[in-house]
């Protein structure tokens, strides 16, 4: 679970929230956990259609290449780098992702009130018995028919077979042996 802090306009820190540690961007585009803020734990955060975000550094991205790029301005544009985790859960290279790849899409979400009970469960913390928050399931008292009560003595037939005597007189019933 991770927590989305806006440190500017537009501008995002991600936290893990049961590590406390920073999710950060070095200078080769490898994502990292950072136990200390840093510049390199900003980034920009864009909403696409759909609800998706994108998260792309705010500290490093391409500069423009190519032929012609350094005589016209504004001829080759700075490509972002963006976070991006690939299917087996990994994360990929921040030069190496566009805006547009799904493993750079996420679908943020916001914790309703038993999500936060989880959380403070996973956490070690009780559960909160005042107000609303989660409560364990009461369990209802069963009805059974009169002779088959849960708890009750088990039927007579029964009884007179584990208190009958096994083949020597006395001792445990032979079906015990």
């Amino acid at each position: 679970i991770l927590e989305i802090t806006a440190v500017e306009v537009g501008i995002v820190a991600i936290r893990g929230l049961f590590s406390g540690r920073y999710l950060a961007m070095n200078k080769r585009g490898r994502l990292y956990a950072s136990e200390y803020y840093s510049a390199e734990c900003e980034f920009v955060e864009r909403i696409h259609e759909l609800g998706y975000n994108t998260y792309a550094s705010r500290l490093y991205r391409t500069a423009p290449s190519g032929p012609g790029a350094q005589r016209q301005p504004g001829a080759g544009a700075e490509r972002l780098w963006y976070v991006s985790v690939n299917g087996k859960g990994r994360p990929r290279r921040g030069f190496r992702t566009r805006r547009t790849q799904k493993s750079s899409l996420f679908l943020p979400r916001v914790l309703d009130h038993r999500d936060h009970e989880m959380v403070r469960l996973l956490q070690g913390g009780p559960p909160r018995s005042a107000g609303r928050g989660f409560q364990p399931r009461r369990r209802r008292r069963q009805k059974h028919s009169p002779g088959g009560r849960r708890g009750s003595q088990p039927p007579r037939e029964l009884m007179a077979r584990v208190n009958e005597p096994g083949p020597g007189g006395s001792g445990p019933p032979s079906w015990c042996h």
